[in-house]
């Protein structure tokens, strides 16, 4: 009892098995202030039939368990955001607006030390809080979390604190606060109708996870089934009018070996899945456009495809950006590879024949452009940092750009939104869009205050918007269906796009250009250690090529599908999104490695010799299916026990063969001699094997009897002379 009155005293009781909570006040303050709020789903847009819903969870990252607590979620009907200043500081939480309309209350129960729970709140039609809403437009919703405090009535038994009695908010806790928005549409609302502003948005199809399949590159490297013959595919490009070069031993680098049985065949399988669940999204929304990278479509799937970008989204700002030409096309990733001819090439029949280049890492320089307008692509798509100047209202982001190969077209999409469909918020400090339902909400209210700016204007605008590479089909599903419902949104496709009238032309498009590419120090080592490592396995090819191998003639096939997996794997190592670019610069080198590890010499016993004189037989195994010639190196670590120093062989295809060395004693001793293998133009490649020899010399020849019979007669004169010889006068 005493125990229980100083409690109630303190104005908090400890519930009942939780062992937790006996703590200091200010320890219990740290946890609810550390208590974090998301948005898991919410309405993005209000009608007047679908009411509000919005589901919050919460979370406890502490140490301790919470105290219960309270989620109120109210809103502002009647405020309208005058700027985009305004808007974005009611999204960091800078201003303050007053938010008294309630749409709804939830209880949290206690949340384990963790652990987090959620709530739901659900505001009908018909309630007095909606029906306030009279103006269609975005408004300032706020979510507060509260922790409660028991009243002096509070039940002893309950295990939660947060039944069998009623509860109050706590005075003495620090309220946690969620800054979203609640955008309601003008279906069934008397308001004026103003002209919808055109979108577009678009849908990137690329497989950027792919990697290098070690079994299909080692198995490609020792067999030769005899597809992929010896025509080029069409996929190419062609030959040197699209600036494909000679690697400086007779072998064109302009990507052209590339076919799509090797596209598939030295790299893991395609996440079908991700891209089956993204390709049924074309017929569910049929405004919504695609874009796909023509390597990622094994096959021609059926749905429509607007447009297709470079093969593999190969990184051109990255390549303009290192403006080493000499350095791609070492590494096996020559301009056929990836220009807008084998884009159409590589693009499946369904596809529209509109090639657009995808933006990289990098920002689209004025040597990007020109790089990519000479690589046959008109129109280039812009997905980040392209013009960075302010205007009073948004505008369409078309852009007639002069280069050095004609004009381009700059399709720049609009920064906020751009960057909330690639899942990223407008701000660190936007707390409500710490989650894909808060930046949806964020994204329906931002378009609808871009609308409200000049609303008569909507008609000469055309917002694009791309979502990101890497975004889940249902969030890309959930955002199109909220701009679907967005009333003041008139969804357009890319071709719209690009007729619409552009924003600036000429020498006044070329000054908003970025002067630098801002491809950060990090990617820009990434690249050149990725080009370093590709064009050392692309010489190991051609090396093996020209060296090693006999019969070029029967071999040429073979050698361009090596080449044609190499260059694969360069090219997606090159892409402007690579989540696997280790794995696929290593599946490079084990290719190239894989071609001289593939002749190997055959592990020799130790050797033991009686005479001056002996044979070393050396086994040298070939596993290509082609035939080979190798020299063979011997060379030992003693002057007295030495071989011969070099012997050539031709090995056949899937066989070994042997050489003989000759070994030449001096003395009884221990040597181990050195093999190696060189290529005809007398380089080393391989793994040397070491062989051990012994000598134990015995006497066994005509030599051996004469060195005896004069060691014999120099041991009779010494004792002729021992017995001869005066003696001194002292001995």
């Amino acid at each position: 009892m005493l125990l229980t009155c100083a409690m109630l005293f303190a104005g908090r009781m400890v519930p009942a098995g939780t062992a937790h909570m006996a703590m200091a006040d200010d320890e219990t303050d740290t946890a609810t202030q550390t208590t974090a709020l998301s948005i898991t789903e919410s309405t993005p847009v209000v009608t007047d039939t679908s009411g509000y819903h919005i589901t919050i969870s919460i979370s406890n990252p502490t140490y301790a368990a919470t105290s219960p607590g309270l989620v109120t979620v109210a809103y502002n009907p009647s405020y309208t955001f005058v700027s985009r200043t305004d808007i974005q500081h009611w999204a960091t939480g800078d201003v303050s607006i007053p938010v008294r309309t309630v749409l709804g209350t939830a209880t949290v129960p206690s949340i384990a030390a963790s652990k987090k729970v959620s709530v739901k709140i659900d505001a009908v039609a018909d309630s007095d809080a909606l029906k306030a809403l009279q103006m269609w437009g975005p408004k300032p919703l706020l979510v507060t979390y509260q922790a409660t405090q028991a009243t002096d009535s509070q039940s002893t038994g309950s295990s939660d604190g947060s039944s069998g009695s009623d509860r109050t908010v706590d005075p003495n806790a620090k309220p946690i606060r969620l800054h979203s928005f609640l955008t309601r549409s003008s279906q069934g609302l008397r308001n004026a109708q103003t002209p919808p502003m055109a979108i577009t948005m678009v849908m990137p199809l690329m497989n950027t996870g792919q990697q290098a399949d070690k079994n299909a590159i080692d198995q490609l490297v020792v067999h030769d089934n005899g597809d992929g013959s010896d025509t080029k595919s069409t996929q190419s490009g062609g030959g040197g009018t699209d600036g494909s070069t000679d690697d400086g031993s007779g072998n064109n680098t302009d990507g052209s070996e590339n076919t799509a049985a090797t596209q598939s065949s030295v790299l893991t399988p395609h996440d079908n899945d991700a891209l089956a669940a993204k390709l049924s999204l074309i017929g569910k929304h049929s405004d919504l456009q695609t874009i796909a990278d023509p390597t990622a479509l094994a096959s021609d799937t059926g749905q429509r495809i607007d447009a297709v970008m470079q093969p593999a989204g190969f990184d051109i700002t990255a390549y303009a950006a290192i403006n080493n030409v000499r350095s791609y096309e070492q590494a096996g990733v020559g301009t056929g590879a990836w220009n807008a001819r084998s884009a159409l090439a590589a693009a499946p029949a369904s596809s529209n024949s509109l090639p657009i280049a995808w933006q990289g890492k990098g920002d689209w320089t004025r040597q990007a452009l020109s790089t990519a307008r000479k690589q046959g692509y008109q129109y280039v798509i812009a997905g980040h940092d392209f013009d960075s100047s302010t205007t009073a209202t948004v505008h369409t982001g078309t852009y007639t750009i002069p280069t050095s190969a004609g004009d381009i077209t700059v399709l720049s999409e609009q920064k906020e939104l751009g960057d909330l469909a690639k899942g990223k918020p407008t701000s660190s400090d936007a707390d409500g869009e710490t989650s894909n339902a808060g930046r949806i909400a964020r994204f329906v209210a931002q378009s609808a205050f871009y609308q409200m700016e000049q609303p008569y204007a909507a008609m000469n605008r055309n917002l694009l918007v791309c979502f990101g590479t890497n975004m889940s089909a249902a969030f890309i599903d959930t955002l199109m269906t909220a701009v679907e419902q967005s009333s003041w949104l008139q969804l357009t496709d890319l071709n719209d796009l690009i007729d619409a009238d552009a924003y600036r032309t000429g020498d006044k498009a070329l000054q908003i250009v970025p002067q630098d590419s801002h491809l950060s120090e990090r990617n820009t080592r990434s690249v050149t250690s990725a080009l370093e490592s590709l064009a050392e396995s692309r010489n190991d090819i051609n090396r093996f090529a020209t060296s090693v191998l006999t019969d070029h003639k029967a071999s040429a096939s073979w050698i361009r599908k090596i080449k044609a997996a190499q260059s694969t794997l360069a090219l997606h190592a090159l892409s402007s999104a690579p989540r696997n670019i280790d794995s696929l610069v290593d599946g490079a080198k084990r290719l190239g490695g894989g071609m001289f590890g593939g002749v190997s010499i055959t592990p020799t016993d130790s050797i033991t010799v009686v005479s001056e004189t002996a044979k070393m037989p050396v086994t040298v195994r070939n596993n290509h299916p082609y035939p080979v010639r190798v020299k063979v190196s011997s060379l030992t670590d003693s002057m007295e026990i030495v071989t011969s120093r070099f012997t050539e062989v031709t090995i056949p295809a899937n066989s070994e063969a042997q050489v003989t060395f000759a070994i030449r004693v001096a003395t009884s001793g221990h040597a181990t001699a050195h093999i190696t293998l060189l290529d005809r133009n007398g380089d080393t490649f391989g793994s040397a094997q070491n062989t051990d020899i012994t000598s134990v010399l015995r006497i066994s020849d005509m030599t051996g009897f004469i060195i005896i019979g004069f060691s014999l007669l120099l041991g009779l004169v010494g004792l002729w002379r021992q017995f001869h010889r005066k003696k001194d006068p002292d001995e």
